[in-house]
């Protein structure tokens, strides 16, 4: 009889495990989405400083000029 209640408690154990494993896949899944959509926005803000850098440095260029 101990022997049936280990097997059962060990099927139990395995049961949860894989229930905790699978929670946290679908976490990871929701945190990769988040910072892939993260990523995108970086990239997006980046663009702008750097479109907004080129066009500064186009409309008031420092050049040296001659005394």
């Amino acid at each position: 009889m101990s022997t049936l209640k280990d097997v059962i408690s060990a099927l139990k154990e395995v049961l949860l495990l894989t229930d905790k494993v699978d929670r946290v896949g679908q976490l990871l899944s929701e945190i990769s989405g988040e910072l892939r959509d993260h990523d995108r926005r970086l990239i997006r803000l980046e663009t702008m400083v750097e479109i907004s850098r080129t066009r500064q440095s186009t409309m008031n260029p420092k050049k040296l000029e001659p005394e």
